[in-house]
């Protein structure tokens, strides 16, 4: 199952696994003082448990391969990523325009 990759497509079904891994890439971010992003989440799992598999990293300095699509991978993200209910329990800040 695919929750998010790495350019702008964001699963916008209303479920908690979407949920989480959205909020964990947006977690990211801001964990790393805006430098890197964890995006392609994907992998299995049910309500209580979520493995995911095959990460990519964006970063300011592209230095995780040719996937890497640095800051402007970093905007496509938040151009769909819409703040839910974990992202404000983690004090997470809206993020609009990051150039």
């Amino acid at each position: 199952e695919k929750w998010n990759n790495n350019d702008d497509f964001v699963n916008k079904s209303d479920c908690i696994k979407c949920k989480v891994a959205q909020a964990f890439s947006h977690f990211s971010y801001e964990t790393s003082e805006q430098q890197e992003m964890v995006v392609d989440i994907q992998g299995t799992g049910n309500s209580d448990a979520c493995m995911y598999t095959d990460p990519q990293l964006h970063s300011v300095k592209k230095e995780f391969g040719r996937a890497d699509r640095g800051s402007v991978g970093m905007n496509k993200f938040f151009s769909t990523h819409k703040c839910n209910f974990i992202c404000r329990e983690l004090g997470l800040h809206p993020q609009s325009n990051l150039d």
